[in-house]
């Protein structure tokens, strides 16, 4: 009974966090445009790694992300100017913040909301700048110039890109830092099965 149960509030989590990526992937939606949210996608996988802790899990929240993707740029006209052989990078990026929170979820979390902040920071702006760079070496710039204009490239696009998702990163921090001080979501309690 209590497998069956944890299973239905995983797959609930699961379908939250997708919806919120739905709201928030940064393609025009009625609700993006009401309320300008940052793409929710790496802190779904973050959370997942740390609290749900399941292959699957993880499957879902990447195969969602290319499913919107897809369908705005099929059904809603986004430009695909993104989609380069680097997007076949970004999985994989996804799949390391995934493993990342895993990898957290298996230490032993303190409760320093600083110290939680801080490993979310450099998790997700490692995962940009791996994706960023594979996006780079197919462009135009890349192709004329090699790794010349890359620093400036990063400088001008990590500020509009990392700081958004950044932003979740440090609310997700918080809420689960103070979570496992005070434990008000007993789903995502520090105690976890591996």
């Amino acid at each position: 009974m209590t497998d069956q149960i944890n299973k239905t509030r995983t797959i609930f989590a699961v379908f939250i966090m997708v919806l919120l990526m739905i709201a928030t992937r940064g393609h025009s939606n009625w609700l993006s445009s009401i309320v300008h949210l940052p793409d929710f996608t790496i802190p779904a996988l973050f959370i997942a790694g740390i609290y749900l802790r399941q292959f699957w899990v993880a499957f879902a929240i990447i195969i969602s992300a290319i499913a919107i993707d897809n369908y705005a740029i099929v059904h809603e006209g986004v430009s695909a100017h993104c989609i380069t052989p680097a997007y076949s990078v970004l999985p994989v990026t996804y799949y390391g913040i995934f493993w990342v929170g895993k990898y957290i979820g298996s230490l032993n979390i303190d409760t320093s909301i600083v110290k939680n902040a801080l490993i979310v920071v450099a998790a997700a702006s490692a995962q940009w700048l791996i994706a960023t760079s594979s996006y780079y070496f197919f462009t135009a710039t890349y192709a004329k110039t090699g790794w010349a204009n890359f620093g400036a490239y990063a400088a001008q696009w990590s500020v509009v890109e990392i700081a958004p998702v950044l932003y979740w990163m440090i609310a997700v921090s918080i809420v689960f830092t103070l979570n496992h001080r005070y434990a008000f979501i007993p789903f995502f309690s520090a105690q976890k099965k591996s």
